[in-house]
């Protein structure tokens, strides 16, 4: 009993210690946040921001805002935790600095580090395409249309055109949709056969419903592969209205225009989390090697693309080279055509092809190669 009586003061001390350590520690804190309290707000923004990047667990809108804004919550938090530095706050600016340095993983996601160049893959690989064609811009522009087939080629604000389907003599799945006369919508094309597909156009309720997926299960070789066409919700964000009314010196004008991109950004967010769940429904634990691809309408540092690298590797980034920016008009510095695949595959290249000009997108194209397919592929031939 007194044994028993004896453990308990010991606890009851030792939690007693580490609640006093605990309170002193956030007293100092306190205290030094009064003192220095916008260096330590660009610290712990930093901390939210880098977090959110790496595990989105919030759905909410404002996470996207939060997550997209990276790059200022870096060139902040340096140069607070450069200055915590300079005044003797080593604690705050040690994390400060780590938290930092934490962030290259994700800033990797800007940068293709590999060699870019489609001719890295092998006649073992699958090539995809992926390509917002808006339309094949009317026909008012001379293509290369061979430069646009692939063994799988995926195409958002897709028209028919009897150019592209000439390329593919084997399988085609098309989902459509009617809007002011035109016949806007997705288009999977296939030179292996398509064995079962599920599609869908999202309704955008009085707004043109040229967003959707097709998701297609593909007999590659020996194998069945399933690949994913999406086009999440476009936000319509009208950067060159804004710089034109500053230009003008209309400040009432870019004012508004202001107003309306945070909220058709906002509109997008809570639009685009909902779209990439019904998505994932689909491939989350897929038995068959996966490739997603489409243009998802945000930059890599946002809530879609940071839900699909937890289990999902971007193309790009393993095997793209420089920034590979997609967008073909105001704003140029963003990638928003992307490719995601499982691990069941390695990807052997990928490209942004800036030399088709025609769309307000560059197509992204890829090459792919089954992991298995390169385990002992001499004793596998043995064995048929």
């Amino acid at each position: 009993m007194v044994v028993l009586n004896g453990f308990k003061i010991f606890i009851y001390a030792i939690i007693q210690t580490f609640g006093e350590i605990a309170i002193e520690g956030l007293k100092i804190t306190v205290r030094a946040f009064k003192k220095f309290p916008r260096s330590y707000i660009a610290v712990f923004y930093l901390f939210i921001t880098m977090a959110f990047c790496y595990y989105p667990i919030f759905d909410h809108w404002l996470t996207g805002f939060i997550m997209m804004s990276l790059p200022v919550a870096v060139l902040a938090g340096l140069i607070a935790s450069c200055y915590l530095l300079y005044k003797g706050q080593k604690l705050m600016a040690s994390a400060g600095l780590i938290w930092v340095l934490m962030t290259f993983p994700i800033i990797k996601r800007f940068v293709g580090i590999g060699n870019g160049t489609p001719e890295a893959g092998t006649a073992n690989s699958l090539k995809v395409l992926s390509f917002n064609s808006e339309s094949f811009g009317e026909g008012n522009t001379p293509v290369n249309w061979s430069s646009l087939k692939a063994d799988i080629a995926c195409f958002q604000e897709y028209m028919p055109n009897e150019n592209i389907e000439a390329l593919y003599n084997d399988q085609l799945v098309k989902l459509t949709e009617f809007d002011n006369n035109r016949h806007i919508g997705l288009a999977l094309f296939s030179q292996y056969p398509i064995i079962n597909e599920y599609s869908k156009i999202w309704d955008r309720k009085g707004q043109p419903n040229i967003n959707g997926f097709i998701c297609a299960d593909i007999v590659y070789k020996q194998d069945t592969v399933r690949v994913v066409n999406a086009h999440l919700w476009s936000m319509g964000v009208r950067i060159n209205q804004a710089t034109d009314a500053l230009k003008e010196g209309n400040i009432k004008e870019f004012a508004w225009e202001i107003f309306d991109t945070f909220r058709r950004l906002k509109e997008g967010f809570e639009a685009r989390d909902g779209q990439i769940k019904e998505i994932e429904s689909y491939v989350s634990g897929s038995k068959y090697p996966v490739i997603i691809c489409g243009d998802f309408n945000e930059i890599p540092f946002g809530y879609v693309y940071g839900k699909l690298s937890l289990s999902f590797n971007n193309a790009f980034e393993e095997a793209g080279k420089g920034l590979g920016f997609t967008l073909n008009r105001r704003p140029y510095w963003v990638r928003i055509d992307q490719q995601f695949f499982s691990s069941d595959w390695k990807v052997q290249s990928c490209q942004t092809m800036k030399g088709i000009t025609f769309s307000d997108h560059f197509p992204v194209v890829a090459q792919y190669v089954l992991k298995k397919s390169l385990d002992k592929p001499n004793n596998l031939v043995a064995n048929r």
